[in-house]
């Protein structure tokens, strides 16, 4: 049995056994695009009775990062409106740190916080201030922390040398040039038509609207809060792995492939080896792609749903993650 196969006995016993309720999940190799839909929207009703289908939205959580954000940092290089030793308070002028660069961001490298610090007191007045406020727990180059602040503050980067939104800045320069017409930070499509998430003690059920709280809070952020379905997904997947023009330069590509610090590049993991490039979102999405044979592997869940605390689904993950690099 080859590693597709046994990702699919997998994925389906995972569902039966209640770990998730449904996977929207797919492969691609070269120009050939496979997709699958197992399960049913949610836990609850009225999303347990409702299959999955093509069309359906995910939050994407981080994926957002490396889709969207890292992709325009990428081409906003390329231009030479920027470069990866451009220091953050050249651009964004109430940032405190010294010496923080725009490649350290994207490597998770600046020696950021993981978090914007007090995160349960946030509102939408308040978070900038904090984000622009916080410090260093380390030198730049110092040590690896996966940091939220560090790509909100890439967003905000965007937006101020594009002069937009992030939505609008990543419709026109990767979204609409793919054909990824679903892919949003504000998606329109019914609501029956959305994966639902957890339940908020403030928020009730979250469904429609982004899950992580910093990007709710500021509408649109570069470390998360796109939404969008697994043809889309595939779509990008597919595009990247092919290294099309469409997306970044080859020499953008060659260098994403040739960089490796603390287990990084810039914006990915390379947790899965040489030519690998892998990044999840919270909410239980994930995309793993081969660089050197031009393939890629899709899952999108809902994990979090009804409740977070779903560590079996994470343990599994890697599992489909070996078979699938193992073929």
């Amino acid at each position: 049995m080859n590693g597709r196969n046994r990702i699919c006995r997998q994925i389906e016993a995972m569902i039966r056994e209640g770990i998730i309720s449904g996977a929207s999940y797919g492969f691609s190799a070269g120009d050939r695009t496979e997709t699958y839909y197992e399960g049913v929207q949610g836990a609850v009703k009225p999303w347990s009775e409702r299959p999955l289908k093509a069309g359906m939205y995910y939050d994407l959580a981080s994926l957002t990062k490396v889709t969207g954000t890292a992709v325009r940092i990428m081409q906003l290089a390329e231009q030479g409106r920027l470069s990866f030793d451009t220091q953050v308070h050249e651009i964004l002028n109430r940032f405190s740190g010294e010496g923080i660069t725009v490649g350290n961001l994207l490597l998770h490298d600046s020696g950021l916080p993981a978090e914007v610090k007090d995160k349960k007191t946030l509102t939408s007045d308040n978070i900038l201030d904090r984000l622009y406020e916080t410090d260093p727990e380390a030198r730049p180059g110092e040590r690896y922390c996966y940091s939220d602040p560090g790509f909100m503050l890439l967003g905000l980067i965007i937006e101020e040398l594009d002069g937009c939104s992030l939505d609008e800045s990543f419709a026109e320069h990767i979204f609409l040039p793919l054909g990824m017409d679903h892919t949003s930070y504000h998606p329109k499509g019914e609501i029956g038509s959305f994966i639902p998430e957890e339940h908020s003690a403030t928020r009730g059920w979250i469904c429609g609207e982004v899950h992580d709280s910093k990007a709710y809070l500021l509408g649109e952020s570069g470390s998360a809060g796109l939404f969008s379905t697994l043809d889309d997904m595939m779509r990008f997947a597919a595009a990247y792995t092919a290294k099309d023009s469409r997306i970044m330069g080859q020499k953008m590509f060659e260098l994403v492939d040739q960089t490796e610090h603390f287990g990084r590049t810039y914006g990915w993991s390379t947790e899965y080896g040489p030519h690998t490039l892998y990044h999840t979102g919270f909410t239980g999405t994930s995309m793993l792609m081969d660089m050197e044979k031009g393939e890629s592997f899709v899952l999108l869940t809902n994990r979090i749903h009804p409740s977070r605390d779903n560590e079996r689904f994470l343990e599994i993950r890697r599992e489909l993650n070996r078979m699938w690099i193992e073929g």
